[in-house]
C-alpha cells in the first residue's frame, strides 16, 4: 500500500513539473510557420541585457516588449536571409573581429572573459555569434540589393571638405530614435508617446523601448559625426539646435528619425582630404543603406502572417 502511495506521489510530482513547464514555456507568437515562445523571449532579454546592462533599468514589461519585438525583427530578416544564404555568408575572421568589438565595448579584455561573462548570463558564445551573423548577412543582403541606388556626389563632398579646412568643421555627438508607424497608428500620437517617454524616462531608455535602429542597443548613440556626413535634409533640421536639444521627427524613407545633440564642436585642423573624403562617403553610403534596409524590411513584413497568441 505504501509503495502504491509513493508511486502516486511520484507521478503527481512529474505531472506537476510538466504542467509548470508547459505554463512557463508557451507559444506567444507565430510568424508564418515559425514560433516564438515565452522562453525565447526570456533568452532574448538576457542577450539584450548582456549587450547593454542599462536595459536592466527598464521595467519587466518594457524588457519583455523590446525582447519580443527584437525576436520578431530577427525572425522576419532570417526568412529572407535563408533564401540568399550562399551569396551573403560571413567569413570567420570578420565574425571574430565583430565579437572582439562587442566585448571591447563592454570593457572585457579577452574572448575567454567574454565567454565567462556570457555564461553568467546563461548565454553561449555560439548563440551570440549566430545572432551577429544574421545581422551582418542582412546588411550584406541589403547592400547587394540596393548598392546600384546609392547616390554620392564626391565632387560636392570634396569641395565642402576643402571649405571646412579653411573655416573649421562642425561635428556633432548624436543620439537617435528611429521609428515607424503601423497601419492602425497615427504619426502624431506615436510621436507624443515617444516625447512623453523622453520627458519621463530620458532619451536613452526611450531609444531602447521605441527605436528600431541597431543603435538602440547602445542607448541610441551614433557617436561623433561631421556635418558634411549628414544628409542635407537631416542637417537642415538640426543645424540650429544647441547641445542637449532634440529635433522634431524627421521624415526619412521608411520611417521617422528623432535626433538629440549631446555635444557639438568646431574643429579646425589640417585634414587629409582623401582620407576625410573616404570617411564621409562611407558615412553617407551607410546612411542611405540604413534607409533602404528599413524600406526592404517593411516590404517583407507586409507579406508575413504574424499571429499573437
Amino acid at each position: 500500500m505504501k509503495s502504491i502511495k509513493l508511486i502516486l506521489i511520484f507521478i503527481f510530482i512529474i505531472l506537476s513539473k510538466t504542467q509548470a513547464n508547459s505554463i512557463e514555456n508557451k507559444i506567444i507568437l507565430k510568424i508564418d510557420n515559425e514560433i516564438i515562445t515565452s522562453l525565447d523571449v526570456k533568452k532574448e532579454a538576457r542577450y539584450l541585457i548582456a549587450l547593454n546592462p542599462n536595459t536592466k533599468n527598464l521595467s519587466k514589461d518594457q524588457i519583455y516588449l523590446i525582447s519580443k519585438n527584437s525576436l520578431v525583427r530577427e525572425k522576419i530578416k532570417k526568412k529572407e536571409i535563408l533564401k540568399n544564404f550562399e551569396i551573403i555568408n560571413i567569413e570567420q575572421d570578420i565574425l571574430k573581429e565583430l565579437i572582439k568589438n562587442m566585448f571591447d565595448k563592454l570593457n572585457i579584455n579577452s574572448r575567454n572573459e567574454f565567454i565567462s561573462y556570457l555564461n553568467k548570463n546563461k548565454l553561449t558564445i555560439d548563440h551570440v555569434e549566430e545572432k551577429i551573423k544574421m545581422e551582418v548577412m542582412w546588411n550584406r543582403l541589403v547592400y547587394l540589393k540596393f548598392k546600384s541606388k546609392i547616390k554620392i556626389n564626391s565632387e560636392a563632398i570634396k569641395k565642402e571638405i576643402l571649405q571646412n579646412q579653411k573655416t573649421g568643421s562642425k561635428k556633432y555627438f548624436l543620439q537617435e530614435i528611429l521609428f515607424d508607424i503601423k497601419k492602425d497608428e497615427n504619426i502624431q500620437k506615436k510621436n507624443n508617446l515617444i516625447q512623453d517617454s523622453i520627458n519621463k524616462q530620458g532619451f536613452e531608455k526611450t531609444a531602447l523601448l521605441y527605436s528600431i535602429s541597431s543603435t538602440s542597443q547602445n542607448n541610441g548613440n551614433i557617436g561623433w559625426i561631421s556635418a558634411s556626413s549628414l544628409n542635407k535634409n537631416i542637417y537642415d533640421k538640426i543645424k540650429d539646435l544647441k547641445a542637449g536639444e532634440i529635433s522634431k521627427p524627421i521624415t526619412i524613407p521608411g520611417g521617422f528619425l528623432i535626433l538629440k545633440i549631446l555635444e557639438m564642436k568646431i574643429v579646425q585642423e589640417e585634414i587629409d582630404v582623401e582620407k576625410e573624403l573616404s570617411k564621409v562617403i562611407k558615412n553617407k553610403t551607410n546612411s542611405q543603406l540604413n534607409q533602404y534596409s528599413l524600406i526592404f524590411y517593411n516590404k517583407i513584413k507586409k507579406d508575413i502572417q504574424i499571429d499573437e497568441l
